[in-house]
């Protein structure tokens, strides 16, 4: 069987940081392994290749949100025989999934979601199966270095000398000739000292109530120069005063060097019911759902959908559905604590894909210019350029631009790194996505701050999403971990699925 996808959390940064101190890190002996396995990771790998058993009792289900959550739920409900009604606001599907096609010369941008590590499992086994339609998948190449721009400097495997090193003082010699990432990730040692120490579960809690930045200071000993290489190497500015067990989170699946960047094509026959208003109201008793929606936008006229359980797929949205009987205390708490952080991209098509002149075939660049991370089709994938990736605070350079602004800033950046070709061969369009200005989702994904009480005291507020509250199932990657990722909203959306059938 594929490797636990609870794994995405921590091994890929803390089995390099193993290797680097002894050299002797294998997968198997990787602490972290047993401690964050999914508990129901072998059914939930079932469902995903055999869907679920064929009910004997058919309800009537209402999955509220056509993203990849309420879509993977609708899905696997079908195929077990219930019927299912989606309703989705957008007109059109596939929530934070929106893929850019050019009418002219049918390069593919994703938007959305891009990255899927070969190690989720519960994603490429099934991708086939899912709904989420193969198309155009395409791995970087496993062998292929990204080369990495900082302030104008350069960099492939190693940094150039004069570098700071994490320490700010000579490079320890262990870590002599590693890349800036692999550099900062030598000198984390101290996560691994405190798994060994404390535990999987104490070691969890105490990352949870750190900022990335206090921790890498405090706790890393790292020195302030080493951080802001970091932030600019790695993009983790961002995320700087999150909560550190969630950066690692972010950033342990980016490690992953088989990379796809998918465009997706959403089949629409899967859906039993598609309906444009969006719900407004759930009323629930009597064992029954029943969903209120707008029939017409501006106006009060309503239909009502009574069913059997719901799921909901809606983000932030959910705050804008009134609930009759509300939710419960704990449930309105968490839902308001969700921390939902920007996210923007910026795509320039060029006239032919320059970067392969500097034998630049996939992989990304980084800069400490608004644009932050460029990423770079592989071979025979066009020359539609993500010229722009900037999430969290560093998205803040691009809010309140109009589009052609935003095209100018991001083709400025790309020229600063490769020089006046860049303008001469651009063909003068683009696209672009500003995730927390889209009114449905209304962010990027999940990130959460730092747990500031000790979970031993706290008061209660704490929520599993996984457990429906009455009839009601709630899906997404918010809802379950590690936050962000394509892989946890299908998790999410098979859970709810297993319960409800």
């Amino acid at each position: 069987l594929p490797p636990a996808p609870s794994l995405l959390v921590f091994v890929p940064i803390l089995l390099s940081l193993a290797a680097s101190l002894d050299g002797k890190a294998t997968h198997s002996q990787d602490p972290f392994e047993k401690c964050l396995e999914d508990p129901d990771y072998e059914q939930l790998l079932k469902v995903v290749t055999l869907g679920l058993n064929r009910t004997s009792k058919p309800q009537r289900v209402i999955v509220v949100g056509a993203g990849v959550a309420g879509l993977v739920a609708t899905k696997v409900l079908s195929d077990a025989g219930h019927k299912v009604t989606i309703l989705e606001a957008d007109n059109r599907i596939g929530g934070r999934i929106l893929t850019y096609r050019d009418g002219k010369t049918g390069w593919i941008g994703e938007l959305g979601a891009m990255r899927m590590p070969s190690s989720h499992s519960y994603l490429h086994p099934s991708l086939c199966q899912t709904p989420l339609g193969r198309e155009a998948h395409t791995p970087s190449p496993p062998d292929s270095v990204p080369v990495s721009h900082l302030r104008r400097l350069a960099w492939t495997c190693s940094p150039p000398p004069g570098l700071p090193s994490a320490s700010g003082q000579s490079p320890h010699p262990s870590a002599s000739g590693l890349s800036p990432e692999q550099s900062v990730l030598f000198h984390l040692s101290s996560a691994l000292k405190d798994l060994k120490t404390l535990g999987c579960q104490w070691a969890l809690k105490k990352f949870e109530r750190h900022t990335l930045l206090e921790y890498l200071l405090r706790e890393g000993n790292l020195s302030q120069p080493a951080v802001r290489l970091l932030g600019d190497v790695m993009s983790q500015d961002g995320f700087f005063y999150l909560s550190f067990a969630e950066a690692l989170r972010a950033h342990s699946c980016l490690s992953d060097r088989r990379r796809w960047t998918p465009g997706y094509r959403l089949p629409r026959p899967l859906l039993t019911s598609l309906f444009g208003p969006p719900c407004c109201k759930t009323t629930t008793g009597g064992g029954e759902v029943q969903v209120h929606v707008s029939t017409s936008r501006g106006a009060q006229s309503q239909k009502v959908l009574t069913r059997g359980p719901g799921a909901a797929d809606a983000g932030p949205r959910l705050q804008r559905i009134t609930f009759s009987p509300p939710l419960s205390h704990k449930r309105q708490h968490a839902l308001r604590s969700l921390h939902y952080v920007a996210a923007t991209k910026v795509y320039l098509s060029f006239r032919r894909p320059f970067w392969r002149e500097e034998h630049i075939e996939g992989g990304h660049s980084s800069t400490d210019r608004p644009s932050r991370a460029i990423f770079y089709p592989p071979p025979g994938e066009g020359a539609l350029l993500l010229a722009s990736y900037a999430w969290s605070d560093s998205a803040a350079p691009f809010a309140g631009l109009s589009l052609d602004e935003m095209l100018r800033v991001a083709l400025d950046d790309v020229a600063a790194l490769h020089g006046p070709i860049v303008y001469r061969l651009w063909d003068g369009t683009g696209v672009a996505k500003r995730w927390a200005e889209d009114p449905h989702s209304q962010g990027g994904f999940v990130v959460q701050p730092p747990m500031l009480w000790h979970p031993e005291k706290d008061d209660g507020h704490a929520v599993d999403w996984a457990l429906p509250y009455g009839r009601v199932y709630f899906a997404g990657e918010h809802t379950a971990l590690p936050h962000g990722w394509v892989e946890t909203a299908v998790k999410s959306a098979l859970r709810a699925a297993v319960r409800i059938n």
